[in-house]
């Protein structure tokens, strides 16, 4: 785990979102880069240091931010890019190889119903690359208990698990997976790949009608403080995204998710 993407929008959450990540970085001994996700236009993009000023105003308030939560122990780097978000992100990881972005469910919309905002939900459907999406006000602690829950248990690629299998390998997570049956499914899908099999302290199965509604029949019993769900082409969370958005009624977690990308 070497380079974290923080992209950070207008919300007053994005200070939080952004010191969850700096914890997370001193953790991995990772790098952090630090994105505007907010009114881009179209210019190339550019890495420079948490030091050095451009004379625009939502730059200089994304710097100010850095400054309040920037220690020595943590590299943080801002990414100075005007055009479409997603585009931006790609380019980026395309420079350095981006292990993880850390975001907030809702970077630039106040709309009380969504769980999940147009930009985060964006950077969730449109990118590879693996996301945390932090709570509002979620403050860094580390994760004890995972909840796993998926409804198809193939791997799809060698990345798919990388995130996870970090974190257990950093903090000791015990992961515990659950199996969600849904209506009409088929019965390869039981079939589970060892390596999730092998990082976790156990297997429940559950039958409901989402994957959502496995967790929270589940979620008082196992008390995890990480969510983990995969990100599948067709699958149960880009169902939910239809126009980039999760509303609250359809979805939603008190606790940091970890999305991992099986694409």
């Amino acid at each position: 785990m070497k380079n974290i993407l923080v992209p950070i929008g207008i919300s007053k959450n994005g200070i939080n979102t952004l010191a969850y990540a700096v914890s997370l970085a001193k953790h991995f001994n990772a790098s952090i880069f630090v994105i505007d996700s907010y009114n881009a236009t179209s210019t190339p993009a550019q890495i420079s240091t948490a030091k050095d000023a451009l004379n625009t105003k939502n730059f200089n308030r994304v710097k100010e931010m850095v400054q309040s939560v920037q220690k020595d122990s943590v590299d943080i780097k801002m990414v100075n890019y005007r055009g479409e978000l997603v585009s931006g992100i790609e380019s980026l990881d395309k420079e350095i190889g981006l292990d993880l972005i850390v975001v907030g469910p809702k970077s630039n919309d106040v709309n009380e119903t969504l769980f999940l905002g147009k930009v985060s939900g964006r950077i969730v459907k449109k990118t590879s690359i693996p996301v945390i999406l932090v709570p509002i006000d979620y403050k860094f602690s580390i994760p004890q208990q995972a909840l796993f829950a998926f409804k198809k248990g193939s791997i799809n690629g060698e990345r798919s698990l990388s995130p996870l299998k970090f974190l257990i390998k950093t903090f000791s997570t015990k992961v515990n997976l659950l199996l969600v049956k849904t209506p009409g499914h088929e019965n390869n899908r039981l079939e589970i790949d060892h390596e999730i099999v092998e990082l976790s302290e156990g297997l429940v199965s559950s039958d409901n009608a989402t994957v959502y509604q496995g967790v929270l029949e589940h979620f008082q019993s196992i008390n995890p403080d990480l969510l983990v769900v995969f990100a599948r082409k067709r699958g149960f969370f880009e169902k939910l995204m239809g126009s980039d958005v999760i509303y609250k009624k359809d979805f939603y977690a008190k606790i940091p998710l970890l999305v991992l990308k099986n694409r």
